[in-house]
C-alpha cells in the first residue's frame, strides 16, 4: 500500500473541494485531493447557478471567475417564472430597472462542465496533489494528525476536509452521526429536446403542483437547445407513499395538464436520474478534532430552495479562513474548529431557519395560490417573491404570519 503525507487532505473535489483547495493553494502547504471518481465526471444536479455562487468564484484568487465567463458554456437567466397550483403564471425578472451593461445574475451551465471546470483549475498549482478513483474506506483521527486509507493507498495529513458528499465518510468515521429521514430530499432530473414555452429570457421556471408540495416541478433552459427538468420530493413521503420517482415523472411530462402540453414533441436524452439532497435542517457540529465538514457532507442544501452549490462553496470560504488561522498557529483542535461552526451558524442558521418555516408553508397549495395571484397584482410582493431568493429580509417578511393576513386586503 502506498503511502503519501501532506499537511491538509481534502476528501471530495466537487465545488466544495475544489473552492477550498483554491482558496489554500498560496499558504505553502502541500494539499492532497482524494477523489472518488475519475474526472471528467457526471454529476446529477439542476444545473442553475446562483448569485452567491458567482459571488465565491470572484473572491478566489486568481482569475477564477473571469476564465470560467470566458470559457465555460453556459446561458445567462434572467429571472424566475412562478406556477401556482393554480396554474396562474408570475414572471419576475431579477434585476428591476436592468442597464445593458449589467452582468446576468445568474447562469444555467451544466454541472459537469461546471465541476470539470473548477476540477481543472487545481491543475495550475503544484503543491495540489490529486488522487482520483480512490474510494476512501476509513478515516481516523489521532494526536499528532489523521490517516485516511483507500483500497491502494494510506493518506496522512495535519487535518482532513471532508467534502465527500451527502454519504460522507469522513462524517461517518469522525462523527457517526445519522440523520433522520426527515432531512433528506431526494431530487429526479433529466434533460429534454424540443421542450416548448420557455421564456425568451431564460427564466428559470419553478412549476408548483399540489401533488409535490413543499416541492415543486422545475424546468431549466440548458446549453445545447436542452431543457434540464425535474423535481424535488422529500424522502419521509416518498416511503410514505411508496413513490416510484421514475415513474411520477412520466406521469407528469405525459399527463400533467400544466406540464404535459410542453412535452408533447420531447424527446428525452439520457434516462433521468436521482440524487439525494441533505437539508440544512439538521442540526449538529460540523467539525471535531482535526476536521472539518463541508457542502453535502454538512448538510448544507437550502430546505425550500433546493440550492446546494452555492452553500457548499460558502463553507469552503469560511474552512479557509479558519484553516489558514489555525494552521498559523499550529492548532487543529476541537475547540479552535469551533470557530468553524460558530462561522456557519452566522452564514446560515437564520436562511436555514426561515426557508424551513418557507417549506411547512408551502406545504398549503391554498396560500401559494394566494402569493401568486396577489403578486401578479401588486409588483410590491411580486418583487417580494423573487427576493426569497435572494435576501433574507424578503425572507423573514415571508413567513411572518401578518404578512398573508395584509395580503387578504391588499
Amino acid at each position: 500500500m502506498a503511502q503519501h503525507e501532506f499537511d491538509l487532505l481534502i476528501a471530495g473535489a466537487g465545488p466544495a473541494g475544489c473552492t477550498l483547495a483554491l482558496n489554500m493553494a498560496a499558504q505553502g502547504l502541500t494539499i492532497g485531493i482524494i477523489e472518488k471518481e475519475t474526472f471528467p465526471r457526471k454529476k446529477i444536479c439542476g444545473d442553475a447557478l446562483s448569485g452567491k455562487v458567482l459571488s465565491v468564484m470572484k473572491r478566489i484568487p486568481g482569475d477564477v471567475y473571469e476564465e470560467f465567463i470566458r470559457d465555460v458554456e453556459k446561458i445567462p437567466s434572467w429571472g424566475i417564472r412562478f406556477i401556482a397550483p393554480s396554474s396562474q403564471e408570475l414572471d419576475v425578472p431579477f434585476l428591476l430597472n436592468r442597464k445593458p451593461e449589467h452582468p446576468p445574475p445568474g447562469y444555467v451551465c451544466k454541472r459537469d462542465d461546471f465541476d470539470n471546470f473548477m476540477f481543472a483549475k487545481l491543475q495550475n498549482h503544484p503543491n495540489i496533489h490529486i488522487f482520483q478513483g480512490g474510494h476512501v474506506s476509513e478515516v481516523t483521527s489521532h494526536p499528532e494528525g489523521v490517516v485516511v486509507k483507500t483500497q491502494d493507498h494510506e493518506f496522512r495529513g495535519k487535518v482532513i476536509a471532508g467534502a465527500d458528499g451527502v454519504h460522507s465518510v469522513v462524517r461517518k468515521s469522525l462523527l457517526g452521526t445519522r440523520a433522520d429521514k426527515k432531512h433528506f430530499c431526494v431530487g429526479i432530473r433529466g434533460y429534454f429536446e424540443n421542450v416548448t414555452g420557455l421564456h425568451q429570457e431564460n427564466f428559470i421556471e419553478l412549476i408548483f403542483l399540489k401533488r409535490l408540495l413543499p416541492g415543486y416541478f422545475w424546468i431549466f433552459p440548458s446549453t445545447g437547445g436542452l431543457v434540464n427538468a425535474g423535481f424535488g420530493m422529500m424522502q419521509p413521503r416518498i416511503i410514505q407513499r411508496r413513490e416510484n420517482l421514475s415513474s411520477v415523472f412520466q406521469e407528469l411530462i405525459s399527463s400533467d395538464p400544466l406540464i404535459a402540453p410542453r412535452f408533447i414533441n420531447a424527446r428525452p436524452v439520457g434516462k433521468p436520474e436521482a440524487h439525494t439532497l441533505p437539508m440544512g435542517t439538521y442540526h449538529f457540529c460540523r467539525s471535531g478534532n482535526r476536521f472539518l465538514l463541508l457542502g453535502d457532507a454538512a448538510f448544507l442544501v437550502d430546505p425550500f430552495s433546493g440550492e446546494g452549490i452555492g452553500n457548499a462553496m460558502a463553507s469552503s470560504e469560511i474552512a479557509a479562513s479558519v484553516l489558514k488561522d489555525s494552521f498559523s498557529s499550529n492548532d487543529f483542535s476541537a475547540k479552535k474548529f469551533k470557530a468553524y461552526d460558530t462561522r456557519l451558524g452566522q452564514r446560515f442558521s437564520q436562511e436555514f431557519r426561515t426557508m424551513s418555516v418557507m417549506q411547512t408553508l408551502a406545504r398549503s397549495s391554498h396560500l401559494f395560490n394566494l402569493v401568486v395571484k396577489k403578486a401578479c397584482k401588486n409588483q410590491e410582493v411580486g418583487e417580494l417573491l423573487t427576493a426569497m431568493f435572494t435576501s433574507d429580509q424578503a425572507r423573514k417578511k415571508l413567513t411572518r404570519p401578518g404578512f398573508y393576513l395584509r395580503l387578504l386586503f391588499r
